[in-house]
């Protein structure tokens, strides 16, 4: 009994210890990445996985894999992995992952991502420091580009951006000829191609490079040039100083002036304007200004003398009035004989004019031409006028004078000069030829000395009606009208 006893023991106890054997811990050998994933943008990305070459490979688009990222990765029961699924990673190169079973048996995985973008986001030409961008049209993979003045400098390297690690062919840094169209084919990381094809419309630059008008403003007048597109001329009349002048120029749309019309010039000579057009022709006008003037009359005299007087570029039969002026007084003249004539191109009107005895002496006047009370043409010198003392002639002797007869005329404070123009010559006389007696009531002239006075001695028609003025020590005094025969 005591034998069975022990034997059943020991049968207990060997069961027991097999049993002890069979129930330890068994740890897990998986070491696999089961699913792996990038998402960005609002976008997932799975990688196919290879679990006999441990390698997994995403591809993805519009990601911008050179940012950091945090990856989804599903991975074995009780396994773990490194670098953590929680790293973020740059994806822009291969990252590995290794995964370690849990009973310490490890699997390295190599992630690539490739990214399969191919795309031109940005395109752009410069012909001329001016910028032109092109439009791109994904859907029908197309660049337009609005140029203008591209046919000045069409073989240019274009400005392109694209898909990061893509790659362009023809490459973006060679130069091309935009004036016809161009093809670029973008080649994605994983392969893929786009080809865009790049439009070129072009305006051509303007070749318009007239001035279209020219003007002075001087004292608040406006004075308009008369522009003769044909010849390059401007031509403009005005009674003002031009001695510093900027014009008002307009010039053809997109064109350039040199001078800049800001610029002030001197237009008592010829100014010369190069106008340029924006293809980089040229116009080179002449800027001729004429001043509307009174001149040719005398500058120094007594009242009651008559002057000869000229006027360029005004018509005398505007009712225009003509006054003798400075700072104090003003004076309306009468003006008579005149006669109109062009001389070289210019109206040129000549007249004759009487300084009044009522005049009074001042060394600074000046004739003016005015109408409507606006100036239209003045001396360009300043005119010397006496009163005290001024000659006065009352008679002549005779109403006719021929070669050898003696002139001799009365008045009051007579002087002993002459000067008396005739058949296109000026004759003077001073007092080794004229008398005046003691009062200066009487003068008296030989006419002895000088025959081509007297036109039957220079074969013209007799008798002509001639001006005898006293002249006196530069100043012009009285006058009277006779005939010389």
């Amino acid at each position: 009994m005591k034998g069975k006893s022990l034997l059943l023991l020991l049968l207990f106890s060997l069961t027991f210890m097999s049993c002890s054997d069979d129930d330890g811990p068994q740890l897990s050998s998986e070491n696999k990445i089961i699913s792996f994933k990038i998402s960005q943008n609002g976008q997932d990305f799975d990688g196919i996985i290879n679990q006999s070459t441990k390698t997994i490979n995403v591809t993805t688009s519009d990601i911008d894999l050179s940012n950091s990222i945090v990856p989804t990765i599903e991975i074995s029961n009780n396994a773990s992995i490194s670098p953590s699924a929680s790293t973020a990673q740059n994806f822009s190169q291969n990252v590995q992952y290794t995964v370690t079973a849990e009973n310490g048996d490890k699997a390295i995985y190599t992630v690539t991502v490739n990214s399969s973008d191919n795309k031109i986001t940005a395109f752009s030409i410069t012909p001329h420091e001016t910028t032109f961008s092109g439009v791109i049209d994904e859907s029908n993979h197309t660049i337009t580009i609005e140029t203008v003045g591209l046919e000045q400098n069409s073989t240019l390297v274009p400005q392109i951006e694209f898909s990061q690690n893509a790659t362009i062919s023809p490459n973006a840094s060679d130069a091309q000829d935009f004036s016809q169209d161009i093809e670029y084919t973008v080649t994605a990381q994983n392969g893929a191609q786009t080809t865009y094809a790049v439009i070129t419309n072009n305006t051509l630059f303007s070749d318009e490079k007239k001035i279209l008008s020219f003007q002075f403003d001087i004292d608040n007048e406006i004075f308009e040039g008369v522009i003769n597109h044909d010849n390059l001329t401007i031509f403009l009349i005005t009674d003002k100083d031009v001695s510093s002048v900027a014009p008002i120029i307009e010039i053809s749309e997109n064109a350039t002036i040199s001078p800049n019309s800001d610029e002030a010039q001197d237009f008592n000579s010829p100014v010369y304007y190069t106008v340029t057009a924006q293809d980089g022709t040229s116009n080179i006008y002449t800027v001729n200004v004429s001043k509307r003037e009174i001149n040719s009359t005398i500058r120094k005299c007594y009242v009651r003398a008559t002057s000869f007087g000229r006027v360029t570029y005004l018509d005398l039969s505007q009712n225009y009035q003509l006054y003798l002026e400075n700072d104090t007084n003003s004076y309306l003249l009468n003006y008579f004989d005149t006669e109109t004539w062009v001389n070289n191109g210019v109206p040129t009107t000549n007249f004759y004019f009487y300084f009044d005895e009522n005049i009074e002496t001042a060394l600074d006047y000046k004739l003016r031409f005015k109408i409507n009370g606006l100036t239209e043409a003045e001396t360009p010198y300043e005119i010397d006028v006496l009163k005290e003392n001024a000659p006065e002639i009352t008679s002549a002797n005779q109403l006719s004078y021929s070669y050898n007869d003696t002139l001799i005329l009365s008045g009051n404070n007579l002087l002993p000069g002459l000067r008396i123009p005739a058949n296109a010559n000026v004759y003077q006389y001073n007092s080794s030829y004229v008398s005046v007696n003691s009062n200066q009531t009487s003068l008296t002239f030989p006419m002895t000395i000088n025959p081509g006075m007297f036109p039957s001695w220079v074969g013209q028609s007799s008798p002509r009606p001639t001006r005898v003025n006293i002249y006196h020590n530069g100043r012009y005094g009285d006058s009277i009208v006779v005939d010389f025969n």
